[in-house]
């Protein structure tokens, strides 16, 4: 694989990074993958832009949409097609740098995610040799800079590649903005096309699990349904996105009636019910859609009720439950089945062992995951501020969501004590999670206008323009009798400048 340079004429294609050069970096670096930030900032970012912005693979999941391009009418895939057969018609097929840069930047104009099906349909009508997208989509994908030809090259290397392409395809996968395409492109290119994109689906953790994962939902390989149910579905995005389709490819319910249940599974099977019943009606079906919810539910209890407690055993049980005290309105069971899951799931929620479980768990303020018994602590009727106060005093990142647990939860007699610990813990935290942090506090900042001056004053001053919007916000909401002058001389000034950036407005 090489990197800046179209191979053929030795034509430059740009003086910018491509996408496989910041793949290789991202690899030499972090290992194989997942990697930091779904492997953004990528080589076309732009920083400056005032488009929203999606994590990687978000867009494609997400939009449909046609780029906007100064006017520029976005190619259709059946003039994608034509540009390809003209290409490859020449009588040595035209792949000349120039030939090449010129396809390049036609393509960034597209939306590869409105045309793929139209342009893999047209290049099949047309019969173009494999061989010859092979070669044009391999140096699409080495050579690209940018995230649409990029993606176009991996389109038809799904449609003539093979092989000697599998490399490539599990490497510029592992960026998750292109994970869709290097996955289908594997399952239609590779013998073996399910294992390869479960390869890929392991060097991923969010849109692109997704996305990798949906390809795998007809697969019948025994050791990719097993890795469904225990951890393919999880992902960084949501869980609910995947829940469904791991527990039916997947077969949970087979799964769970095994004499033995490991201890993966188990979990596996606890928070695929969870995020089914947390998802319900939301982007994937849920525990109603579910057709063997029944008898699964009925399975899971028995084996909860006779294994060792967990806290990621209660948080599952707790979803499970809530499921069931404001289920669906046209829940498709038999009333005797909801009342007999109902009452089984509150009788195993209100088991003495579970609050022995939250307390011992929120007994120590240094323990690694303090923050995940919290919400157990409020279902089960515990008051844990005391713990959280305790787990603050140690200095944990302001990421931590102890602190927005403690500002949500503690008497006002407790604030101003949690707010001059986070205002300690700013000066020692390093500059992108200081700016991530700062935007989260700017929220709950709305309801303490009495003591977080110095936090939203520290908000208002970030590098992020999003944090120093919601703090605009936020202290444009403070009733006036409460604001310092300084910061009744900020908010003044705010409202009679304009705003340096356009995507910040006025209060």
């Amino acid at each position: 694989m090489t990197g800046s340079r179209w191979v053929r004429n030795g034509g430059v294609a740009s003086t910018s990074p491509t996408f496989l050069d910041h793949a290789r970096t991202l690899r030499a670096r972090y290992g194989p993958g997942p990697w930091p930030g779904f492997g953004d900032p990528l080589p076309d970012a732009r920083p400056d832009s005032t488009r929203l912005a999606f994590v990687g693979g978000g867009e494609d999941a997400l939009v449909r949409r046609t780029p906007d391009g100064d006017g520029v009418v976005p190619p259709a895939g059946a003039e994608l097609a034509s540009h390809l057969e003209h290409l490859l018609s020449a009588p040595v097929p035209g792949l000349s740098g120039d030939k090449l840069k010129g396809l390049h930047d036609l393509l960034t104009a597209c939306s590869p995610i409105d045309v793929a099906d139209d342009l893999s349909t047209e290049v099949r009508r047309r019969g173009l040799p494999p061989d010859g997208l092979r070669r044009v989509g391999r140096q699409l994908a080495e050579h690209g800079t940018h995230r649409a030809p990029v993606k176009i090259g991996l389109v038809l290397l799904g449609l003539g590649g093979d092989i000697r392409d599998r490399e490539l395809l599990l490497l510029l996968g592992t960026l998750d903005e292109l994970t869709l395409y290097a996955a289908i492109a594997l399952h239609r290119s590779q013998p073996d096309g399910d294992l390869a994109v479960h390869a890929l689906a392991q060097q991923v953790a969010g849109w692109g699990r997704i996305h990798a994962a949906r390809t795998l939902r007809d697969t019948k390989e025994p050791s990719i349904r097993a890795w469904l149910l225990r951890e393919g579905f999880r992902n960084a995005i949501m869980d609910e996105y995947l829940a469904h389709l791991a527990a039916t490819t997947g077969d949970l319910h087979g799964a769970l009636n095994h004499l033995y249940v490991d201890t993966p599974l188990l979990n596996g099977g606890g928070g695929i019910l969870a995020a089914m019943a947390d998802g319900q009606g939301g982007p994937a079906p849920g525990l109603a859609e579910y057709s063997h919810a029944v008898p699964v539910l009925h399975r899971y209890a028995d084996l909860v009720h006779a294994r060792t407690p967990t806290i990621a055993m209660l948080r599952d049980l707790i979803s499970i439950t809530m499921f069931f005290r404001h289920p669906p309105q046209e829940l498709p069971w038999r009333p005797a089945d909801i009342a007999c899951l109902t009452a089984r799931y509150e009788g195993l929620l209100h088991e003495p062992r579970w609050r022995a479980l939250v307390l011992d768990h929120l007994a120590d303020p240094q323990r690694p995951h303090f923050h995940l018994a919290l919400r157990p602590a409020e279902v089960l009727g515990l008051s844990p501020t005391a713990q959280c106060l305790a787990r603050l005093e140690t200095g944990p990142s302001l990421l931590d969501p102890t602190w927005a647990h403690a500002l949500c939860n503690s008497d006002l007699r407790h604030v101003a004590h949690i707010l001059d610990l986070a205002e300690r813990r700013l000066t020692t935290t390093p500059r992108p999670e200081r700016d991530h942090a700062l935007l989260l506090f700017a929220h709950f900042l709305r309801r303490h206008p009495e003591h977080g001056w110095p936090l939203l004053r520290s908000a208002l001053t970030s590098s992020t323009p999003e944090a120093r919007r919601i703090a605009l916000t936020t202290l444009a909401g403070w009733p006036a009798d409460t604001l310092t002058q300084e910061a009744a001389d900020h908010l003044r000034t705010a409202r009679t400048s304009p705003p340096a950036n356009p995507q910040e407005t006025r209060p």
